[in-house]
């Protein structure tokens, strides 16, 4: 069957779906790929003269026989005919290695200066921290400093230590109660009236000698327990004509007596209250013996830490010539009136507050 026939059989089954050579190969017989039923029978009958021609022909087509270029059919389904074309996937496939080793190259670059950037930081970093410490260190070593600076200082400058022996002494809480302990001067004192809600106590008896409380000390003082004792007596001793050592004496030995046997009472001795030697009830008493037994009572209440209460000058009438009592503080120039009390107590008053 020749090409022509095969052609017009191949459109007319419609079937024709393989691959075939292109027109200029086909029909060219001389190609090498060409085969027909009568290619080796006309090649033999061909003559030395048509080897010559085939020869030229072979030589003409010697660029379609250069294989050194890769080429392809591709069939053009709109004019039903095969086309050679080069195959370029080689080239393909270099760009797209290149393109990948160039992303390669990148991402490794990335990693890199990743990598550094991190390094960097963590150098920077570890600087820093350093650095604080530094700082941190040398602060602690300047407290350090100062700490022993002032340690030395205080340990130059600090005062000498002395050691103070005082005397220790026991504290007992006695209840408030006062004692007013005395002859007729005491005796007439309202206390309830001068010393209201007070805790006062009256032991005074009219003609009591300082010999009258010395022998009644337990009745007159000690039953009581106070907490303050407030004593005037001698008038009537310098009336009787006792002696004044005597008087100073007895007085003495009463303020030792309730100081051995009522330690924690506080003891005020009153001066003996001056007199109005013109007026009837001063009797022989002279305020010379009062100032005179004052003055030796006063020595001795400072001698022996008792409080000493200067009731003399207290009454005694500033604008006189001679000493007396106020005229308006006593009755008969002994004894006290309401006026003449209300002074005492302001003075007295002073010691219970």
């Amino acid at each position: 069957m020749n090409n022509d026939n095969h052609k017009n059989n191949s459109n007319n089954n419609g079937n024709y779906n393989y691959r075939r050579r292109s027109s200029r190969y086909s029909n060219n017989k001389n190609y090498r790929g060409y085969r027909s039923s009568n290619s080796n029978h006309n090649y033999k009958k061909n003559n030395v003269s048509k080897d010559n021609g085939y020869r030229e022909n072979r030589n003409q087509n010697s660029y379609d026989n250069d294989f050194t270029i890769t080429k392809q059919q591709v069939f053009n389904f709109d004019e039903m005919t095969f086309s050679d074309e080069l195959d370029t996937s080689f080239v393909e496939n270099k760009r797209k290695k290149k393109d990948r080793i160039v992303e390669e190259l990148n991402q490794s670059y990335e990693k890199t200066r990743a990598e550094q950037t991190a390094k960097s930081e963590k150098a920077l970093h570890k600087k820093s921290k350093l650095r604080v410490g530094r700082v941190v260190t040398f602060i602690i070593v300047l407290v350090l400093l100062l700490s022993l600076l002032v340690t030395c200082i205080y340990l130059i400058t600090r005062p000498e230590k002395k050691e103070v022996v005082t005397e220790e002494k026991e504290v007992v809480v006695v209840d408030d109660n006062y004692l007013f302990l005395g002859d007729s001067i005491t005796e007439q004192y309202d206390l309830e009236k001068y010393f209201k809600d007070m805790p006062v106590v009256n032991s005074g008896i009219s003609g009591n000698q300082t010999e009258d409380i010395l022998d009644n000390m337990k009745e007159r003082v000690y039953q009581y327990n106070p907490s303050k004792i407030f004593l005037l007596i001698g008038t009537n001793d310098i009336e009787d004509g006792v002696e004044e050592e005597d008087i100073i004496h007895n007085i003495e030995e009463i303020l030792q007596d309730i100081h051995e046997n009522r330690p924690y009472a506080e003891l005020y001795l009153e001066a003996i209250y001056p007199v109005d030697e013109d007026r009837s009830g001063s009797g022989d008493r002279t305020n010379e013996v009062i100032v005179s037994i004052n003055e030796e009572l006063e020595k001795y209440c400072k001698d022996h830490d008792i409080t000493f209460i200067d009731t003399y000058d207290l009454l005694l009438d500033s604008d006189s010539d001679e000493d007396k009592i106020v005229e308006d503080y006593s009755k008969d120039g002994l004894h006290l009136t309401d006026e003449g009390y209300e002074v005492v107590t302001d003075e007295i008053m002073k010691y219970l507050q």
